[in-house]
């Protein structure tokens, strides 16, 4: 079983690192609770990561003269793909999702979107199982007969990309990495996030057509009735599968209706008020010391939500871009699984990321302001999207530790005057931020605006 525990944690990893921005419930000792035909059919796998070519096609003897072939890499890869979705179940949602209408409804969507992303990505994260993996390590996987909800959750999949130019595979990783529960919570985010007049719309007035989008594709995707396809007589089945496909694309259909009529009618409603007119008074741009001091705050914000604790920085070091910087990479290093003797190096090599992000900010500043936008809302956005690679870079080093003798910066980066010094920033004397409401409802807020 041992074997089988390491497996579900390397797993976990895999589907960590290919969401991005997700974040497991699982913990370091923790696993999976597994059925026992769950774990028989993983063990083979679990017990050969070392070779796998060990599980390929074999001859079994029957009787003294008889025998058949026999494939353990069938049972491998039926296992390996419930296992992806299991772990993509476990994802955390962020704190502040609304609480579900049906929670019944909300956890059958989440289930289906968890599987039908686990078919699609199951296949490319086999190489990342293997020393020196490749796609094909477990043979062919045949191409998925979905069903049900979730041959519905594909629908939906393939509904949102279309409106938002979007492949079904990067709409899957938002959904699944969104976490549990969340999956119509991002779907409404995704459809509402393509409409200008949303974008327009005042920021306290967007929440409630986000709730209301998020309701209604929870309801639509579990108002279809569920019938297991062992049961169905031929034409029934082909007219169920119709439905399925019908039902998941629909309930975005009828969540892209509403949005339509509430945007519409909201800015009809500013319109009469003339809240269009009292509001053109021009908001002054921020600087560029501004934009850096905007984005070091949404980084630290971002990595303390994926690590799960505060840094050691002090409220007035927060919004300095190398102390955000440094700090950043030594949080996340430090709560994540890399071996110690590489952390030094890896927190280096994150770190060097992170001023590479800070030292493009004055190109992305003058495109922002070239292109109309909002500079301090595209700076908070960033911050928190640096955030999220600093998560991505970090669950890299976890599968694939650098090497420890890069840990010495003066060796690999002295000579580039551009890197700031990489120890931690210690609070003066008093001054050492608390972990309290107070502290934190002021600055973490990550880049959707919401409390982490």
């Amino acid at each position: 079983m041992a074997d089988v525990d390491r497996l579900v944690q390397k797993v976990n990893q895999l589907v960590v690192l290919d969401s991005v921005d997700g974040v497991s419930s699982l913990r370091r000792g923790q696993t999976l609770e597994l059925s026992a035909g769950h774990v028989e059919m993983l063990r083979p796998l679990a017990d050969n990561l070392d070779l796998p070519g060990r599980l390929a096609t074999s001859l079994h003897s029957i009787s003294g003269t008889q025998g058949r072939w026999h494939d353990r890499r069938d049972d491998a890869r039926a296992g390996l793909t419930e296992l992806v979705a299991l772990c993509a179940n476990r994802l955390e949602p962020d704190s502040s999702l609304p609480e579900p209408a049906d929670a019944g409804a909300r956890d059958r969507l989440a289930t289906a979107v968890c599987r039908a992303y686990a078919a699609n990505a199951t296949p490319r994260l086999v190489a990342g199982l293997f020393p020196d993996g490749r796609p094909d390590d477990l043979g062919r996987f045949p191409p998925p007969q979905l069903e049900g909800d979730v041959a519905a959750a594909r629908a939906m999949a393939v509904a949102i990309g279309a409106r938002t130019a979007s492949g079904e595979d990067q709409v899957l990783k938002r959904l699944v990495a969104a976490g549990h529960g969340a999956a119509a919570h991002e779907a409404a985010a995704m459809l509402l996030e393509a409409r200008m007049d949303f974008a327009r719309l005042p920021q306290g007035q967007r929440a409630g057509i986000h709730r209301q989008l998020t309701r209604s594709i929870e309801a639509g995707f579990a108002v279809r009735d569920v019938q297991r396809a062992a049961a169905r007589e031929l034409t029934e089945e082909l007219e169920n599968r119709r439905e399925d496909v019908t039902g998941g694309a629909g309930a975005i259909d009828t969540a892209s209706g509403i949005a339509r009529d509430e945007v519409g009618r909201l800015h009809e409603f500013l319109q009469k008020i003339d809240y269009w007119e009292e509001s053109m008074e021009p908001q002054p741009t921020p600087s560029l010391d501004e934009v850096r001091a905007i984005v070091a705050r949404g980084l630290v914000s971002r990595v303390e939500h994926h690590a799960r604790i505060q840094t050691d920085l002090p409220d007035s070091q927060v919004a300095s871009p190398p102390a955000a910087t440094a700090a950043a990479a030594e949080t996340m290093v430090a709560t994540s699984t890399i071996p110690f003797e590489s952390r030094p190096a890896a927190t280096a090599a994150t770190a060097t990321m992170l001023t590479e992000g800070f030292d493009e900010l004055p190109t992305l500043v003058d495109d922002w302001r070239a292109g109309g936008s909002d500079v301090r809302r595209e700076a908070e956005v960033y911050g928190g999207t640096l955030g999220d690679r600093t998560l991505a870079a970090v669950r890299g080093f976890e599968l694939h530790p650098p090497n420890a003798q890069a840990a010495e910066p003066n060796r690999v980066f002295g000579t580039d005057p551009a890197i700031p010094p990489l120890g931690r920033v210690q609070a003066p004397t008093g001054q050492t931020r608390q972990a309290d409401g107070a502290a934190a409802s002021s600055r973490n807020k990550g880049s959707d605006g919401l409390i982490r």
